[in-house]
C-alpha cells in the first residue's frame, strides 16, 4: 500500500488500513474531477489558471501541497492570513524555434494565483514554506487555543 505522506506509520490496524484506503480512493477521485475542473483552469476572477492543490491536517498543523512544476521560485509569492492562504506566480515554459504546429496542449502555463481557505485558524506568525522538485510545500501551525481566563466582575458603582 502506497503512503499518503511520507513518513507515515507502516504498522497499521486493521481499522487503520481501511481508513488509508477509503483516503486513497477519495484522493484518485478528487484528483480526477480536479483536472475535468474548467474554474481550476481558467478561474474566472482573474483570468489565471489554478495550480492544484492538496491540503492535510497533522495534529498541529495544516500542510498544503501545491503542484507548481516548471515554475520558477523566485515567481512565487505566499502569502497567509488566520483563514487562508494564497500562492501566486508565473509559470513559463522555453519557447522552442523549430514548432511549425501543435497537436496537443496540456501544461497550464502564464500567471497563476490560487487561495485556499483553511479549516481552522493558524499562527500566521510561523507559517513556513519549501519548494523542491515542483511542490511548494506550506506549513501552517494551527492557532494555540488559550487556557482559561478569570474576569473580576466589577460592582458597576463608580
Amino acid at each position: 500500500m502506497a503512503a499518503i505522506l511520507p513518513g507515515m506509520e507502516v504498522c497499521m490496524d486493521s481499522t487503520s488500513r481501511k481508513l488509508m484506503k477509503e483516503l486513497e480512493e477519495m484522493q484518485q477521485t478528487g484528483r480526477m474531477l480536479r483536472n475535468m475542473s474548467l474554474a481550476r483552469m481558467l478561474s474566472l476572477e482573474t483570468g489565471n489558471w489554478q495550480p492544484p492543490v492538496d491540503l492535510y491536517e497533522g495534529k498541529s498543523e495544516f500542510f498544503v501541497y501545491f503542484d507548481l512544476a516548471g515554475a520558477n521560485r523566485e515567481s512565487l509569492l505566499v502569502t497567509a492570513n488566520e483563514h487562508q492562504v494564497r500562492v501566486s506566480g508565473k509559470k513559463e515554459l522555453t519557447a522552442q524555434k523549430a514548432i511549425a504546429g501543435i497537436h496537443q496542449l496540456e501544461i497550464e502555463v502564464g500567471a497563476f494565483e490560487r487561495t485556499i481557505p483553511l479549516p481552522a485558524a493558524v499562527q500566521v506568525d510561523e507559517v513556513t514554506s519549501s519548494y523542491n522538485n515542483g511542490i511548494l510545500i506550506i506549513t501552517l501551525p494551527k492557532k494555540r487555543k488559550r487556557g482559561k481566563v478569570c474576569i473580576t466582575i466589577s460592582t458597576g458603582e463608580k
